[in-house]
């Protein structure tokens, strides 16, 4: 960008912030659907679609973020881990299991239940939305309002359409949104409940006597509910999982919410790990296992002996490609079973 342009585009930037203003083209997103591995082309569902904003808008996106999270990082819930500094998904998923671990070694059941939420993203409601930006006294009514999409299929354009709901997908202030809508999340009344939070992925767990756990669980899940009514959250009841992290082997009643049961199950998958109720990680291992023979099956053309490819461009395919999909979230399953570690190994 020439040095006239970037002044002119600072100039700008520093009148968008002043007067609270964002032009109405920077709010016009183009739609480009992209069909799903294997699934039915002729179904509208099958496609995920991809939003494509205005170059400049990022930019301005940009420094709008910078502003937003020195003013509000603070304000945030500390269980909320996603899209915020020095906070990340292994961090997470550290805080989850050293509070199973210290469970297990207390003699304790810690009963977990993991939400599936639907279309989280998409069914922000941009009136509450603003409600919630107001009372962190975050002005956003032009930013948020006024947004128009139109969808592209190869040369084809369609007409604007009006969005009414949702944070701004493809942007990087639509996150930060939704970690603000959320954050008014209803808080664990005693020491026994703990909730975790990384974007749309929910888990509410909660250790201690027998007797008393599945009560404390039920009432944080009712009052849980409430709130997800009162803000239109709507969770998809036969994805919700729960676990029962013990080394019993008796089964205690199910959690339920809005007065449905949510079945045990011996595993579950959570922020991209499989987390079984004796906290083995077997079931990871062998399906990370499978995962990097599928890459390197892919790849042997590549890296096999016969392969014409110097050795240092293998090593940068296998560090790549390869590694990081053998090593996530080795901070967790890293002191596993040998025996489960060799299966890795030996892949």
């Amino acid at each position: 960008m020439p040095i006239k342009s970037l002044i002119r585009f600072i100039q700008i930037i520093n009148e968008i912030l002043k007067l609270k203003y964002f032009p109405n083209e920077w709010n016009v997103a183009t739609i480009v659907p992209i069909i799903k591995p294997v699934k039915n082309p002729q179904d509208p569902s099958s496609y995920r679609p991809i939003s494509l904003l205005s170059a400049l808008g990022k930019i301005a996106e940009a420094i709008i973020l910078n502003r937003i999270e020195d003013t509000i990082d603070d304000q945030l819930i500390p269980y909320l881990f996603g899209f915020r500094k020095n906070l990340s998904m292994i961090q997470q998923l550290l805080r989850i299991t050293e509070f199973v671990r210290e469970g297990m070694d207390e003699d304790w059941d810690t009963r977990e239940v993991f939400l599936d939420i639907a279309k989280a993203f998409d069914r922000v409601w941009t009136d509450d939305l603003l409600y919630k930006l107001i009372v962190l006294r975050i002005p956003g009514s032009t930013y948020l309002r006024g947004r128009r999409f139109a969808v592209r299929v190869e040369s084809n354009l369609s007409c604007e359409r009006a969005i009414a709901a949702g944070v701004v997908q493809g942007s990087k202030v639509g996150p930060k949104m939704f970690n603000i809508y959320i954050n008014d999340i209803p808080s664990p009344r005693n020491f026994q409940t703990r909730l975790c939070l990384f974007a749309d992925d929910t888990a509410i767990m909660s250790a201690g006597a027998s007797n008393n756990i599945t009560k404390a669980l039920n009432s944080y899940l009712d009052l849980l509910g409430k709130w997800m009514i009162s803000w239109k959250i709507k969770i998809k009841s036969d994805k919700c999982q729960a676990v029962y992290f013990s080394r019993r082997r008796n089964t205690p009643e199910y959690p339920k919410l809005y007065r449905r049961a949510i079945p045990w199950s011996d595993s579950t998958k959570y922020l991209g790990v499989i987390l079984d109720k004796r906290l083995t990680y077997k079931n990871h291992i062998e399906n990370n296992r499978q995962k990097v023979n599928a890459i390197k099956a892919i790849l042997y053309p590549l890296i096999g002996r016969k392969s014409n490819l110097s050795l240092s461009n293998k090593l940068l395919l296998y560090k790549s490609l390869v590694r990081p999909v053998m090593s996530y979230a080795s901070p967790l399953w890293g002191a596993a079973a040998k025996s489960h570690i060799k299966k890795l190994e030996s892949a």
